[in-house]
């Protein structure tokens, strides 16, 4: 079983490191010596697993061909080795055409050498079980791209040390909206933190890049968009330039949409106006979404609900910064748990902000629920959602885009933090893909986190 970096090891290892790793001033990318010194970094793993396919990643020291041996239903007895690359430093190995359901062992190769195994690369993955009846609807959920941000990595200043390249959270969003693109989903959701301060050139050229995907758009608030800029007499630039039909000073930009026979789609906006702090009682949200809910059920229709923070004990105590990274119960977080609780038909909860992939339950709702935070799209673990409504259940697959500057950058920003950021951020494999079908018993996917989480005090942004 994968084990992901604990909060307590995080901030020891970021405590350890302020004092013996200095990567140089703000905004300077680290050299490579420096980059090979810290721990961590991209290790060989799984990244994406769907119904008929899976792709992994691996850095070697040196350029090198690339391979991958593979055994399994449909395939010969003494297994099938696929060449994949002959000169490159990040290696991708995606494969498809497989069984849904399967399972399969693998082995990575590189100049000749069999890739160590590890907790993020088994050598064995299980592909997704495709849930029965039609697919209903098709959506991606990207979230934290970050446009306009320069130094990446950091909590608090300059604290850990700072990662940077060039462009590199509008050329992330750019090789995700090109992926995104290709798949055609109905409904492309960027889930908060469009932007690095919610400046009006940095709200504009990300809806330009957004909007580049040609498929339907929809955007929700996160903390980094808040009311920063020189916009209106509110200064919301979001507001302005992505509601353009709300009125100044309408901060809650909460929005519903149907996508398809069988779906309503429902954004909140979880971001206080000044401090980006997480809560949910502004404006009547709580009664929208009740009422969305509400109309969705007459109508026949699942729903998936997405806002920025996330909103489960578990998640809010195990972020960073520690029990403050998400919807303060007492600001809209509870009565929001208890609007949820009344409607069994919806099928899933997305949130962005933690930078990680993560799968936890509240557990006054159980098991039927499970709230899915998604890993960042301008930084390690880079990638995106790709949610699929079946008439029976729900597949959530994280898709890394493939791209020189993409493999690159991954492999440069998993050593943040001090080198834990890949642990911290990756997920458990159960969070990264999985299969959710309605109305069966038990946890699908299984929680990253344990069911039962003190509700400590609210205490941070």
């Amino acid at each position: 079983m994968e084990r992901g970096v604990s909060r307590r090891e995080l901030l020891v290892a970021g405590a350890a490191g302020a004092g013996g790793l200095l990567l140089g001033a703000r905004g300077a990318p680290p050299a490579l010596g420096q980059l090979a010194a810290l721990r961590g970094g991209l290790r060989s793993e799984l990244v994406t697993v769907t119904p008929t396919g899976f792709s992994c990643w691996w850095a070697t020291s040196e350029a090198s061909d690339s391979r991958i041996v593979l055994r399994g239903p449909g395939l010969p007895a003494a297994g099938e080795s696929r060449v994949l690359e002959q000169d490159a430093r990040v290696h991708v190995a995606s494969v498809e055409g497989l069984q849904p359901g399967r399972e399969y062992r693998y082995e990575l190769w590189s100049g000749g050498r069999r890739v160590p195994e590890n907790d993020a690369h088994t050598g064995v993955v299980t592909t997704l079980r495709r849930p029965a009846g039609r697919v209903l609807a098709t959506i991606a959920v990207l979230n934290d791209i970050h446009v306009g941000e320069g130094c990446s990595g950091t909590i608090s200043g300059d604290f850990p040390p700072c990662f940077s390249e060039p462009g590199y959270a509008i050329r992330m969003t750019a090789a995700a909206v090109r992926a995104i693109r290709r798949l055609r989903p109905d409904l492309l959701v960027v889930n908060g933190d469009l932007t690095d301060r919610g400046r009006p050139d940095e709200v504009r050229r990300a809806l330009a890049v957004l909007r580049r995907a040609r498929v339907p758009l929809a955007v929700t608030r996160g903390n980094h968009d808040r009311r920063f800029g020189p916009c209106g007499e509110d200064g919301d630039c979001l507001r302005m330039q992505a509601f353009g039909d709300r009125p100044v000073g309408a901060h809650a930009l909460s929005w519903s949409r149907d996508v398809g026979p069988a779906l309503t789609v429902i954004g909140l906006d979880s971001c206080d106006p000044d401090s980006g702090r997480g809560r949910l009682d502004l404006g009547d949200q709580l009664s929208f979404l009740d009422r969305e809910l509400t109309r969705a059920a007459g109508q026949g229709r699942r729903a998936l609900v997405l806002f920025h923070h996330p909103i489960v004990a578990g998640s809010r105590f195990s972020a960073l910064p520690p029990f403050g990274s998400g919807v303060d119960p007492d600001r809209g977080g509870r009565d929001a748990l208890g609007v949820l609780a009344r409607h069994p038909h919806v099928a899933l909860v997305l949130h962005g902000h933690t930078h990680r992939n993560l799968v936890a339950y509240d557990e006054r709702i159980g098991e039927r629920l499970p709230f899915v935070e998604n890993g960042a799209g301008k930084e390690y673990p880079a990638g995106f959602a790709l949610l699929r409504f079946h008439e029976d259940g729900v597949t959530r697959e994280f898709h890394r885009m493939d791209e020189p500057f993409v493999r690159e950058w991954v492999a440069t920003s998993a050593r943040q933090v001090y080198g834990r950021q890949a642990e911290y951020t990756r997920g458990p494999r159960s969070s990264r893909g999985f299969t959710h079908l309605y109305g069966r018993r038990g946890f699908q996917p299984a929680p990253s986190l344990p069911l039962s989480a003190p509700d400590l005090p609210f205490v941070g942004s």
